[in-house]
């Protein structure tokens, strides 16, 4: 059966090709199952198809080169010098946030990069100096949020949805709890 039907330029002529190349082809299943005794031979076919007996040792290992460079240039992404916690947060917070509680908290998640903890326990660490007067399991409580995506509480990470536009001097102990929680999950995100 031919797909073929008197195309008038290249890019037809190229579909077509490619149509009825994929039309004649015939499908063959993969073998799913390593313990069919058909496996062993899907294989031994399939390996038999491909041959490196041509090629020299250079040339293996200077395709082979080439071929996992453009792989890697696929992943490579060009990014800018990374930002330390406390640049990234004095730029975000700086104006409503006194600088001494910024430097503590990015001091705070600095240590806990290669820890293994929870997310939640992550931002009680990263505060819980500086909210001392508060219990470990409120402070657990109130890092639910920022450390979890919670479809019921949209918009935690903008500073104007936790705690009203005011002076820090002016905030609550609950929405100074609250800001410091979201400065650390900002900081603890930008490492």
């Amino acid at each position: 059966m031919s797909f073929n039907s008197q195309p008038d330029d290249r890019d037809n002529l190229s579909e077509a090709e490619l149509m009825d190349c994929l039309l004649a082809a015939t499908t063959t299943e993969y073998p799913w199952n390593p313990a069919d005794p058909d496996t062993a031979d899907y294989y031994t076919q399939t390996d038999s198809q491909f041959n490196l007996d041509d090629w020299s040792e250079a040339e293996i290992a200077d395709r082979s080169s080439a071929f996992f460079t453009q792989i890697q240039s696929c992943w490579d992404t060009t990014s800018a010098a990374p930002v330390s916690p406390l640049a990234a947060i004095s730029e975000r917070f700086g104006t409503r946030v006194p600088q001494q509680w910024l430097a503590q908290i990015a001091a705070n998640v600095g240590a806990l990069a290669t820890s293994n903890l929870e997310p939640v326990e992550q931002l009680v660490k990263a505060v819980g100096d500086l909210l001392s007067n508060w219990a470990t399991d409120d402070l657990l409580v109130m890092a639910r949020p920022y450390a979890y995506a919670m479809r019921c509480n949209p918009g935690v990470d903008e500073p104007d949805n936790i705690v009203r536009p005011l002076a820090w001097e002016q905030l609550s102990e609950l929405e100074r709890a609250k800001f410091t929680m979201l400065i650390a999950r900002y900081a603890i995100d930008s490492l």
